[in-house]
């Protein structure tokens, strides 16, 4: 079974059969990517780095674009909240 990539999602979104266990699974990897990155930065130059800020700026705005793009209200979601709140393995903390 191959894997759903986010462009086709957002391809395939506009029809609207998709489900939203999928479209979820697909928001947690995201999600898992933004905070491996976000982790390798903050572990070479720290969380006040420069580096840091303007990689998370980044990804907060990847995040909610494509939210806008599958039509799922993100209200102004804190990237930061979402990711303290999983792990690397998949499981929620």
């Amino acid at each position: 079974m191959a894997s759903t990539s986010l462009g086709d999602l957002l391809e395939s979104k506009e029809n609207q059969d998709q489900s939203s266990a999928e479209t979820l699974k697909l928001i947690e990897g995201v999600l898992d990517y933004i905070r491996a990155n976000l982790n390798n930065i903050s572990y070479t130059w720290g969380t006040s780095s420069p580096q840091y800020k303007s990689a998370s700026e980044i990804m907060q705005k990847y995040f909610n674009d494509n939210m806008k793009k599958m039509k799922i209200d993100v209200q102004e979601t804190n990237l930061e909240d979402l990711l303290a709140n999983m792990s690397l393995d998949g499981k929620s903390s």
